[in-house]
């Protein structure tokens, strides 16, 4: 997800998050559903959840790379959701991942802007812990309009697992992106092979003025849990 240029190498500092295999993911996210009031991780809540730094200083140090505006917070579905990605396991395990972390509604299906919003905050998620260029938000946007045409469905109506599996799982650049993150070949046994996937330029329509991305959410939209980020007393 982004221009992948050779295999992911995590950033000074984040080393031992590229130890977790998917299933350790899936464990950090149900942990952080069940137990984190708010959508946003301060230091303390990341040190505890991800539980993979030896020191405090160590996890001081990882939190600072995350915390790229300085405001002593980090966003936990883009961070939960680059893991999945990242992590150890099956491609089709992690990208199922992906979708049950930005499943808002917990009824296993997506709307076009929580679809959207899983692109765009994975990427920014990505760019942070190994250093992707993000795309411009206009190729996300057609990125996301794409899963909605394979499905043929309207942009109004919501996607299933099975209809996420089928456009990643064959769209080339995807796949492409996913590359970097393929540890073994087993991850990818039983998908699609190059000669199945299917092209499509994703830059149609994307000026020079679209170029610089975005802050991660596309305009009038608000994703992560509705409940209002909070610091503990």
């Amino acid at each position: 997800m982004g221009v992948v240029l050779t295999r992911a190498e995590v950033v000074k500092g984040l080393e031992p998050v590229s130890e977790f295999s998917v299933d350790a993911v899936r464990r950090i996210f149900e942990q952080f559903e069940e137990l984190c009031p708010s959508p946003a991780l301060w230091e303390r809540a990341f040190h505890e959840l991800l539980g993979c730094f030896g020191t405090p200083e160590a996890c001081s140090r990882a939190f600072q790379v995350l915390d790229t505006d300085g405001n002593g917070l980090i966003d936990a579905r883009e961070t939960i959701g680059a893991l999945a990605v990242l992590s150890k396991g099956h491609l089709s395990e992690r990208m199922q991942l992906l979708f049950d972390i930005f499943d808002l509604n917990k009824e296993k299906d997506l709307a076009f802007d929580e679809c959207f919003i899983m692109l765009r905050r994975t990427m920014v998620g990505m760019r942070k812990m190994v250093g992707i260029l993000t795309p411009p938000e206009k190729v996300i946007h057609n990125m996301t309009k794409q899963v909605w045409k394979n499905a043929k469905k309207h942009t109004d109506s919501r996607i299933l697992r099975e209809e996420w599996l089928a456009w990643w799982s064959l769209d080339s650049s995807i796949r492409s992106a996913l590359k970097m993150v393929t540890w073994k070949p087993e991850e990818q046994r039983g998908l699609p092979t190059p000669d199945q996937y299917v092209n499509v330029d994703y830059t149609r329509g994307v000026g020079d003025d679209d170029a610089g991305g975005g802050d991660g959410r596309r305009p009038g939209s608000r994703g992560g849990r509705k409940r209002p980020s909070r610091r503990p007393d």
